[in-house]
């Protein structure tokens, strides 16, 4: 029979570590599967800077734990359940420690095995402790608000307008009628006047 702490713990004292340090709001969150059915919620899911931050979590001793990290990571993100995703993998003594207290001590001063994904990209794992999670949470942040996203966006917007254009404005009244529904007034027209003038 399996002794000390499940991982779905130790993602949630991770997030509780995070949460002292200031990083994250709305405290751990667990989010159970229904008996008989896979589990499609994330193991925590908290707020950073306003965005949503879900930790999947493994233990370095179980089959394919970074692999099935980053998987579970990556799919909250693409599924739109969180915009940012941490996968981690923690060192297989930290399951077998008996007391919470002494588990969250441990967990503040390891060396863990992490990976981000977002929208943009993922980071591959690397080694790092809580200050260096931190700092890459923070580099992740920065990544998203400077990304070309926006950019991307407003060229498929401008691609999109410029197809549909010749389309509307070949249908007789609709651009009038569009302007109306928008609240667009039409500017005079300089021809007109000129024409009064000459007659």
């Amino acid at each position: 029979m399996e002794t000390g702490f499940r991982q779905e713990v130790l993602n949630v004292v991770l997030a509780q570590i995070l949460e002292q340090h200031g990083v994250i709001s709305a405290p751990e969150t667990i989010l159970k599967a229904r008996p008989g059915m896979k589990r499609r919620m994330p193991d925590v899911l908290v707020y950073f800077r306003g965005l949503r931050l879900i930790i999947e979590g493994e233990v370095e001793d179980a089959p394919k734990a970074e692999e099935n990290a980053l998987n579970s990571a990556r799919q909250r993100v693409e599924e739109g359940l969180a915009h940012i995703g941490v996968a981690v993998v923690y060192p297989a003594f930290l399951r077998k420690i008996e007391r919470l207290d002494q588990l969250k001590s441990e967990l503040e001063e390891s060396q863990l095995s992490i990976a981000i994904f977002n929208e943009s990209g993922e980071t591959g794992f690397t080694s790092a402790n809580i200050k260096q999670l931190i700092d890459k949470l923070y580099q992740t942040f920065d990544q998203l608000v400077q990304e070309d996203v926006v950019k991307r966006a407003t060229a498929i917007l401008d691609e999109a307008v410029e197809k549909v254009a010749p389309v509307f404005a070949a249908i007789p009244g609709f651009p009038q009628e569009a302007a109306k529904i928008l609240g667009i007034r039409a500017l005079p027209t300089r021809k007109k006047a000129s024409t009064e003038e000459e007659g």
